[in-house]
């Protein structure tokens, strides 16, 4: 290349961001916010549930929506913070921050998030992608869940104490932080099941005692689960039903502390520090704090022992699946480092999960701070590691010998708990079987079929080795004809049941798909059939409702068009299906949400469209019009009530009217409902809005209606009411008061400040002529007198029951 000639350019590779597809991104923030959504349900429930064991006496309304948002927080590893002031002989100030973790809500967040990010949004990611998408979601989560906590907090106003407690949250750094880490591990693990960075993860983990994992969780999860039954049941029976209330905020974590007991663990209260700040203060009672409960403890019930006999046969049974597990195998010495280690780690969990922490300070009158821990004491860990050791010698010395003695149905059952997919028939060193047992079994000697293995064994003899199956036969030719012949029909049936069920499943899924009926839904959107789009959603609202027709539906502009199905999720009944489109020259996007509503002929599936409702238009009235008919595309669409009206709309542009009338000109709006989805949020409207334009036939008859006025007030003379426009002073000595007319007034009709009304006002004055008779008492002489008054007019006039009359006289 010569000397100073630049480079050639070459394409540049795509980065990580260019190749995420925006409904990736879409998916990302989804999965964080469905996955705080099932941990808000489940708070919900264990706030209701809470409320309803303690008789609401500490809760209010808000605690339906702020207690929940505040669980979630708190299982983001976020701390409960309260402070107060209280005014007693002195001024008192100070805050109290609880940390714990409601367990339930969290793994209701950690399957929402798992479940989500497997699901929505789901493509074929690099390990790049699924990193940014899982920061995605981890961000999101956190800023939800800090956010809402932070501007929901929890209140007391009804709390029946003498210290008045402001409001709480656990909104923090903490809670911010946790929540990433959570949001992200659990998208990132669960985005990388979804591709083959899984399968390369695990091949490089393959060092990891994934079986030993497994076994140990199971162990202690059920441990965990039968103690939580337990004290679900108990505690309301026994003297300590006052903590019935917490049971389901903190059952699973009490839980916890109760098998770290049955482990021969403790439970530790470690209050040292808040013994000081009571000293300092001089409030310190002396007297040293209970600092741990275990089974060594003195006065404990002795039904805390059942709790270790519990411990003790959960570890046999550990034991047997492990050695299950290894399939017979001598198990390698580095085994005792992998068990131990993988307890020990669990310990380490546990003794998190099952900790709650607390500190509080005081700032007046001085200061002081005490922090506390309540939970599974600090060497927990220790005690789990030492049983994971006590299970590994169980499983080299004591299950091979259990399990020699064990039936075949047991057997089945503990293959089937660990995993393992099939037990190796093994030679045992001590022979059970008699030599002769292949005699005994051709001389037709009683044995048995081991589900596990698939091996005959004697009977009568626990833990007889597996024998094999025999190999030679003797079957005449015809016999074997007939097996041939036999063997052919099986196979041929066979064949006919997998090719039908392949070929019902494709018809299934192609012909009576859910994809089928959102194709049909966006094809009667785009036609304007308003009759086949109802059918499809199975709306509650009928043909012909509102703007649903077809003679107006079809005349609509602006429908959808260009519809396309990009990406088809079935999750049991429940499908969601992406959808492309336009509407007025602009694109947009949705996820329709269907149902199976029911299954004909295996095959034949139903399904309906969930969350696609019509639109609704709200049509508003000027107030003094009343009520009138509405047309769209010269079709009644209804009557208004109380100057308004609901029309439901599919997606269009719908031009609505007010026929002219007698007294009004004709008027109409323009309306929009945009979106696929339906619903009043999905509405838009221009800016016209309907004018009431009188006619010259209602400006003729108002003032037609205010000059009937004034002739019948002057006629009226002193029986005149306060309707009437001014005509004189009349005082209570006047009697027979005669009005006469001398110059009429003249009149202007201008629109009134309500439209629909109109004013009628005094242009040009005139002039009324007052006779009365008069005594004023000092005499017995009655005299007649006569006045001339000036005669102004201001009156609204409105449109009442379709006759024009005088409503308002000023």
């Amino acid at each position: 290349m010569p000397a100073g000639q630049p480079l050639a350019q070459g394409p540049s590779a795509p980065n990580a961001f260019s190749t995420i597809a925006p409904r990736a991104w879409r998916g990302a923030i989804a999965s964080a916010g469905i996955g705080y959504g099932a941990a808000f349900v489940v708070a919900l429930l264990t706030v209701a549930l809470t409320g309803l064991l303690t008789g609401w006496e500490m809760f209010s309304a808000g605690w339906l929506v702020s207690g929940p948002v505040q669980l979630v927080a708190m299982a983001t590893f976020g701390q409960l913070s309260a402070s107060a002031e209280v005014d007693f002989f002195v001024a008192f100030s100070g805050s109290i921050t609880v940390g714990a973790l409601p367990l339930l809500v969290l793994a209701a967040l950690l399957a929402g998030i798992y479940l989500s990010s497997r699901f929505v949004g789901r493509g074929v990611w690099q390990t790049s992608s699924a990193l940014i998408l899982s920061a995605v979601s981890g961000l999101t989560l956190a800023i939800g869940a800090t956010v809402l906590a932070a501007v929901l907090p929890v209140q007391f106003p009804d709390l029946q104490l003498d210290i008045p407690v402001g409001s709480t949250s656990a909104a923090s750094i903490g809670s911010f932080l946790g929540a990433l880490v959570i949001g992200f591990a659990v998208s990132y693990v669960a985005r990388l099941q979804a591709t083959d960075g899984w399968s390369r993860l695990v091949a490089r983990a393959t060092w990891l005692p994934w079986g030993t994992v497994r076994i140990a969780a199971l162990h202690l999860g059920t441990f965990i689960a039968v103690m939580a039954v337990v004290l679900a049941v108990l505690t309301p029976l026994s003297e300590a039903d006052e903590f019935v209330g917490v049971l389901p905020v903190f059952l699973f974590t009490i839980a916890i502390n109760a098998v770290v007991i049955g482990l021969l663990g403790a439970f530790s209260a470690d209050l040292s520090d808040l013994e000081r700040a009571l000293s300092g203060l001089g409030g310190a009672s002396g007297e040293q704090p209970q600092q741990s409960i275990s089974v060594f403890t003195e006065g404990v019930t002795g039904f805390i022992w059942l709790i270790v006999l519990l411990a003790v046969i959960l570890a046999v049974v550990a034991s047997l699946l492990l050695a299950v597990r290894r399939n017979r195998v001598l198990p390698a010495p580095t085994s005792w480092l992998a068990t131990i280690a993988t307890y020990l780690v669990f310990g380490l969990i546990l003794q998190l999960l099952g900790s709650a922490l607390f500190t509080a300070s005081m700032t007046a009158p001085e200061r002081a701070s005490a922090s506390g821990t309540f939970g599974p004491a600090a060497w927990t860990f220790l005690i789990f590691a030492i049983w994971g050791a006590v299970i590994e010698a169980l499983t080299r010395f004591v299950a091979p010998v259990v399990l020699a003695y064990a039936t075949p149905g047991t057997i089945g059952a503990l293959v089937k708990l660990s995993g393992q997919e099939r037990l190796l028939p093994v030679v045992p060193t001590t022979p059970l079987v008699p030599a002769a047992a292949g005699a005994s079994l051709a001389a037709g000697m009683p044995y048995s079929i081991d589900p596990a293995s698939a091996y005959p064994t004697l009977a009568g003899q626990p833990g007889a080795a597996p024998l094999p199956f025999a190999t030679t036969t003797t079957m005449s030719p015809a016999t074997a004809k007939r097996v041939k012949i036999g063997a052919i029909i099986v196979g041929a049936a066979v064949l006919l049941v997998i090719a039908g069920s392949v070929a019902g499943g494709i018809v299934r899924s192609s012909v009576f798909g859910p994809q089928n009926v959102a194709t049909a839904y966006l094809d009667s959107l785009e036609k304007g059939n308003a009759t086949t789009a109802l059918k499809l959603l199975g709306s509650s609202a009928d043909a012909g409702d509102g703007l649903l027709s077809n003679d107006i539906f079809g005349l609509a502009t602006d429908r959808i068009k260009d519809a396309a199905i990009s990406d088809v999720t079935i999750v049991g009944d429940v499908a969601e299906i992406e959808v492309h489109f336009k509407q007025g020259g602009v694109a947009d996007s949705a996820v329709l949400k269907l149902t199976r509503t029911s299954t004909a002929w295996l095959i034949a599936d139903k399904w309906s469209i969930l969350n696609a409702e019509p639109g609704q238009i709200d049509v508003y009235l000027p107030s003094r019009m009343g009520d009138v008919d509405l047309e769209a595309n010269g079709t009644s669409v209804g009557t208004t009530k109380d100057g308004g009206l609901n029309l439901p709309a599919f997606p269009g542009t719908y031009e609505v009217a007010i026929p002219a009338t007698e007294y009004f000109e004709e008027s109409s709006v323009t309306y929009v409902v945009s979106g696929l989805l339906g619903g009043s949020g999905e509405f838009e409207s221009s800016d016209d809005v309907f004018t009431a334009t009188p006619t010259a036939e209602y400006k003729a008859a108002a003032l037609e209606a205010v000059n009937t006025l004034i002739t019948t007030c002057l006629a009226a003379g002193e029986a005149a009411s306060d309707d009437c426009p001014y005509l004189g002073y009349i005082s209570s000595y006047y009697s027979n008061v005669v009005y006469s007319l001398v110059t009429a007034p003249d009149l202007t009709v201008d629109l009134s400040y309500e439209e629909g009304g109109l004013t009628v006002s005094t242009d040009t004055y005139g002039v009324v002529t007052m006779a009365y008779d008069v005594n004023y008492g000092f005499s017995s002489e009655i005299r007649h007198e006569s006045e001339e008054n000036y005669l102004t007019v201001n009156a609204e006039v409105n449109v009442v029951d379709g006759e024009v009359v005088v409503t308002e006289v000023y």
